[in-house]
């Protein structure tokens, strides 16, 4: 891996790119309706509740640096670490899993009807894991470019659905009360999973990490609320029928010419799922290569492209194990895990450890 650090703005583009994946790949469920004018609601939680769950992370970082200002570095050699990486590895392995999943039913179910995606998803896990081999600097430095083409070509697609926007699609405030709201945009924000990876590339990070990230969750809630707006104001009730209705509504988008928007939608939504799936596959990666020092980083991203590509493989033959990665308990987990009880465990124990002699650095 190229051990290039990156700055806070380049590395949260990726965290961009990733977190916009969850709300392109947005899937309807009887239990959340995507039709009410309430969901507009659901970035804003997006925004607070992102900002507030990034507390144990922050004081984390905050006790590190205060050790190190003192004169101490946390001996991150110990079995705990271990254990907390690997738990880390074990909770991207099935994010990527449940990623690459719901790419998998949304092409073989919009893109091409009844067509076996099999190969195609297996193709992408290789790229994906390739490119997690060239480091996160050259993931960040895509992700800055890709960040540029994925908000020209989304406004783009806005600006040509304008037209197509109904204001009698949009329902009464809180039609359906404040409780309904509040568990709609609770589970709406379990979307930006992405936020318990930080952890793992912190040395990497140069810069005002908390202001980057204040702004990317603002930046990330605006964008939602664009979607929303554009999905609801063309779709109406219909978008709730829909598998993908974010897809729904872009395939209605055309300027002059273009009457395929759907096709430039689905091609950078195809650039975000890579930068998400290649920054899990690093974090993955990292987290490994710490707990088997001996091993190769190379083998080990080839395994992980091997067990995901084999994995896939079996959820794409049986749709029940497609509803199995979106099953709700699965999904509050792969967001508690990394964003708050690691972090937390992480605190109690660097609050707790003694220092040792090795751990001070000669002056």
């Amino acid at each position: 891996m190229t051990k290039s650090r990156v700055s806070a703005p380049q590395f949260f583009s990726v965290l961009y790119l990733s977190v916009l994946s969850s709300i392109f790949m947005y899937i309807s469920s009887p239990k959340t309706s995507i039709s009410q004018t309430d969901s507009l609601f659901r970035p804003v939680a997006f925004i607070v509740i992102s900002v507030i769950f990034a507390i144990p992370t922050y004081l984390v970082m905050k006790t590190v640096k205060e050790k190190a200002t003192s004169g101490l570095r946390v001996n991150n050699k110990r079995f705990f670490f271990k254990i907390i990486s690997g738990i880390y590895a074990l909770v991207y392995f099935v994010a990527i899993l449940r990623a690459l999943a719901r790419f998998d039913l949304f092409a073989s179910s919009e893109l091409f009807p009844g067509t076996d995606m099999t190969v195609f998803i297996i193709t992408l896990v290789i790229v994906c894991g390739l490119m997690s081999l060239l480091g996160l600097g050259a993931l960040a430095r895509a992700g800055v470019i890709f960040t540029a083409i994925v908000v020209v070509a989304t406004g783009f697609v806005m600006l040509s659905l304008f037209k197509d926007v109904d204001l009698l699609n949009f329902t009464p405030l809180m039609e359906q009360g404040f409780g309904r709201i509040f568990y709609d945009s609770l589970y709406f924000a379990l979307q930006g999973a992405e936020i318990g990876i930080i952890m793992l590339f912190l040395p990497e990070i140069k810069g005002r990490i908390v202001k980057a990230y204040i702004i990317w969750a603002i930046l990330s809630g605006i964008t939602f609320i664009l979607i929303l707006f554009f999905t609801i104001g063309t779709l109406g009730a219909f978008a709730d029928t829909q598998l993908f209705p974010t897809y729904t509504a872009v395939t209605l988008a055309e300027f002059g010419l273009l009457e395929r928007m759907d096709a430039l939608e689905t091609a950078i939504w195809v650039l975000c799922i890579v930068e998400k799936v290649s920054l899990y596959f690093l974090g993955i990666t990292n987290c490994l290569e710490f707990i088997l020092p001996k091993i190769s980083r190379r083998i080990i991203a080839g395994v992980c492209m091997g067990v995901v590509s084999l994995m896939l493989s079996f959820i794409s033959a049986d749709l029940e194990r497609f509803y199995f990665m979106s099953y709700e308990p699965l999904v509050i987990a792969l967001y508690v895990i990394p964003v708050l009880i690691l972090p937390i465990a992480l605190i109690i124990y660097l609050k707790k450890v003694k220092p040792y002699a090795e751990n001070i650095p000669n002056n």
